[in-house]
């Protein structure tokens, strides 16, 4: 994928019959609200940045927790955080790659960090850290001594593979001797692979000794990886600055360059199914920060809205507001009717099959058609803006829907609203196919007399109430 190296969390939802199941990897919740009874936690996933064992997780795969967010290597550390980071044995003593390597070295290498960092010459308050660093750097000076008297020029290669930046094209074709061009034909990846396996090849002596073994196993096959995933010569720099962000969640979607060839970050789905509530509920699907908020506070959005998925979803939303990004659904259930539901009385005044509302909108922006009805380009900025005033307005028409013609006139950004009296807003008597799909599925939805959820379409957010 293009975005390999992006991360993001997801759940998926399966209706199947009497059953609803549910994946979900990252940092996802899912709650099931009923309309009477105690909401329910149906799925929370791990990924959490402040559950402990995820930490400790992240820390044995030499990962780097700052600030929130999870790195799988920065600048200006000290010296017990980037021997406790370092990517391999090699790393962890300052090695480079390419330069003369022996047993001598090595202990020198060893002393001079090893005064630096023994945990008898630090504070009280970072002897911990300095304690695993000093046991990191005596197990690596051992392993790297048995590597050497193992077979010296299988430890060099394989000191060449673990260093290499294998999720940059320049680094992965500087491991594997080839081009960093794009990789079009099927000739060129067989290339790839085979110098893949002749890098595999040298190392297999060090299967034995070298704990980072696997590690450098990894990293060949993401070398080729790299170089077979295509990406515009003008667009690679962007898509490898991501390689610098750090990211939210210790599981993800996505988000290689964490979990290759080191696993800081995994991607391991979990999973969870309910049987259909009795009566009516909602079941809430929160993704990163949202899936942070309470139970209590989901409940009280929902009964607050009542049948409002969208605009649920969307307080949701807009109360997770520690973050520039964050995304929720609410779906409705309720169990299948026995029988037919009765006919509706036909309401005087209107053709059989239509119904009759008046409605507020809000454009913005990012709207592509020509809208003839417009009265105006409208004050949002942006559809989340737009989204966010109109969610706005409904809470409050949910409390006095008298105030339906006024806001309105002052509001709404179509000419109806400046129709006369009672007429603002009017869209008089609609049948199906006059207005899109998502409108028509909300107006012929509703109860006389009832406003209904936020609606969104080519011309831009509504509130609807339907008048007959």
């Amino acid at each position: 994928s293009a975005h390999a190296f992006s991360g993001c969390s997801a759940i998926l939802v399966l209706v199947l019959g009497e059953r609803v199941v549910l994946a979900g990897v990252g940092h996802v919740r899912a709650v099931l609200l009923p309309e009477k009874g105690a909401p329910r936690e149906i799925l929370a996933c791990t990924g959490s940045l402040e559950d402990p064992s995820e930490l400790e997780r992240v820390r044995e795969a030499n990962g780097i927790v700052s600030d929130g967010l999870v790195y799988s290597s920065m600048e200006g550390l000290d010296e017990a955080a980037r021997i406790l980071s370092a990517r391999s044995s090699f790393e962890v003593l300052q090695l480079e790659p390419g330069s003369s390597l022996d047993v001598k070295q090595v202990r020198t290498a060893y002393r001079k960090l090893a005064l630096r960092v023994h945990p008898d010459k630090q504070n009280d308050s970072a002897s911990d850290a300095f304690r695993f660093a000093f046991a990191r750097l005596e197990s690596s000076k051992e392993a790297l001594e048995t590597m050497l008297a193992q077979d010296m020029e299988s430890c060099k290669q394989i000191h060449k593979v673990l260093s290499a930046d294998v999720h940059t094209r320049a680094g992965a074709a500087q491991l594997l001797g080839a081009d960093p061009g794009p990789v079009l034909t099927d000739a060129g990846i067989a290339d790839l692979e085979k110098a893949s396996r002749a890098q595999l090849k040298q190392l297999e002596k060090m299967s034995q000794v070298c704990p980072e073994y696997d590690q450098a196993v990894a990293a060949c096959h993401e070398a080729v990886a790299t170089l077979k995933r295509q990406s515009a010569a003008e667009a690679l720099p962007r898509y490898e600055a991501l390689l610098k962000e750090g990211l939210s969640a210790t599981r993800t979607l996505g988000a290689r360059d964490l979990r290759w060839p080191r696993p800081i970050v995994m991607m391991k789905p979990e999973s969870s199914c309910f049987s259909m509530p009795q009566g009516k509920a909602r079941l809430a699907l929160l993704c990163g920060p949202t899936a942070a908020l309470s139970t209590q506070k989901l409940a009280e959005t929902s009964a607050r809205l009542g049948v409002r998925p969208k605009a649920c979803a969307l307080t949701w939303c807009m109360e997770a507001t520690e973050a520039s990004s964050s995304s929720a659904v609410c779906i409705g259930l309720e169990p299948a009717a026995a029988e037919p539901p009765l006919k509706r009385a036909r309401t005087a005044g209107g053709p059989e099959g239509t119904v009759r509302v008046r409605h507020i909108l809000f454009r913005h922006p990012q709207l592509r058609q020509v809208d003839p009805m417009a009265r105006r380009e409208g004050a949002a900025r942006n559809v989340l803006e737009a989204e966010s005033n109109a969610l706005k307005l409904l809470q409050v028409l949910l409390k006095d829907p008298n105030q339906f013609i006024k806001s309105c006139r002052e509001l709404s950004d179509c000419q109806t609203a400046e129709q006369p009296g009672q007429l603002a807003g009017d869209l008089g008597w609609l049948a199906r196919g006059q207005q899109e799909a998502s409108f028509e599925e909300v107006a012929f939805g509703l109860p006389v007399n009832s406003i209904g959820d936020l609606v969104s379409t080519s011309r831009g957010v509504h509130i609807i109430q339907r008048l007959g």
